[in-house]
């Protein structure tokens, strides 16, 4: 059994997390940042890479190398374009139950129709496959558009007035197929990816390849710990762990890929002062003991809205953080023991990539 501290567990991640050292925007990307509020992922991607808003937004629209995705936890991502099979197919249902799972709002509606949802699932994808052909959709657009294409017992909650959120459940969970994604601008447009990126990405072992990410941003970690950052059922999250366990050694008490081993052991805190945005991708680990052993602040780091950001000290929980813009200056509310003059300091490139012209606290 090979056994390792917090700090090492910690420093590995923010390593991983390239929270040490900024990287690039495909480096960033790889954790498949979420994007809740709006604007969220962006954010992100800041924390991580040298990037500026135009390259971001050059990224989705322009090279077309990131895709914005329904993906983790039904939760729409900032994914690689490369990365497109991992965090979708990697977390497509491949049954009864693991669709019913995914389907969970719309099942009074399905169980009152008789019908299964992995065979509503196949009426869903073929009919929004081709309403999407050759056009971009928005969300009360691709209500109208279904409607006719589906059984007309489905009618009720097609309409551009009814296609809520409710009905969007069945548009999220076929997203995982690979083919559809939101197109890149303001609100919520869908599209098919085989005929927005240059070539569709494949990997035929993409649920495998979802289990290596994860544990090569979280490990050591636990199969219950990876069914909840990934949003899927028990039983499905064992199905994929079990396609990646000859690769993986226990660390503690959870895993860690084997090729992970050496560069866990050897791993220390940086320095330096970092904010990191509500629910981005290092606050997506489950074990939060790990990442704020102070069980008081979980409450707050982890509310169910209006979260705040996270100041990082030397790798370390070092205070909290919010901000709001006002005119063109980035206000920012602190507390606790990050020292405020490098806080400001690192303020300021999201004060750029925000479009802010200067920088200062609230007080």
């Amino acid at each position: 059994m090979i056994n390792v501290g917090r700090e090492q567990v910690i420093a590995f991640r923010l390593r991983r997390h390239r929270l040490d050292e900024r990287g690039t925007l495909a480096e960033a990307a790889a954790t498949a940042p979420q994007d809740t509020p709006p604007g969220s992922a962006e954010l992100a991607l800041r924390a991580r890479a040298e990037a500026d808003a135009e390259e971001v937004a050059a990224a989705l629209a322009t090279r077309r190398t990131l895709v914005r995705v329904w993906s983790l936890r039904g939760a729409p991502c900032l994914v690689n374009a490369a990365d497109l099979p991992l965090f979708t197919r990697g977390l497509l249902p491949d049954d009864e139950e693991s669709w019913r799972a995914r389907m969970a709002g719309f099942l009074p509606m399905l169980d009152r129709m008789g019908r299964s949802a992995s065979a509503t699932m196949e009426l869903v994808i073929e009919a929004t496959r081709d309403a999407l052909n050759g056009r971009t959709l928005t969300t009360r657009e691709l209500g109208s558009a279904l409607a006719p294409r589906l059984p007309a017992e489905f009618a009720p909650w097609m309409g551009p007035d009814t296609f809520s959120s409710f009905s969007e459940i069945l548009i999220r969970a076929a997203s995982l197929t690979g083919e559809f994604a939101i197109a890149p601008g303001a609100g919520t447009a869908f599209q098919r990816v085989d005929q927005w990126l240059p070539a569709m990405p494949t990997d035929k072992k993409a649920r495998q390849g979802l289990v290596r990410r994860y544990l090569s941003l979280y490990g050591p970690s636990t199969v219950e710990e990876f069914a909840a950052w990934a949003g899927v059922s028990p039983h499905y999250a064992a199905r994929s762990w079990a396609r990646a366990e000859a690769e993986l050694v226990p660390v503690g008490a959870g895993f860690v890929l084997a090729e992970d081993v050496d560069e866990l052991k050897r791993a220390a805190l940086p320095k330096g002062v970092r904010l990191l945005p509500p629910d981005e991708p290092y606050l997506q680990g489950r074990d939060r003991a790990t990442l704020a052993p102070d069980a008081s602040l979980h409450p707050r780091i982890w509310a169910r809205s209006g979260r705040p950001g996270v100041i990082l000290g030397d790798g370390e929980l070092a205070g909290l953080w919010r901000h709001q813009q006002k005119d063109t200056t980035l206000l920012l509310t602190v507390e606790g023991t990050a020292d405020r003059d490098a806080v400001l300091a690192e303020a300021e490139p999201y004060a750029e990539f925000l479009g802010c012209q200067a920088v200062r606290f609230n007080h």
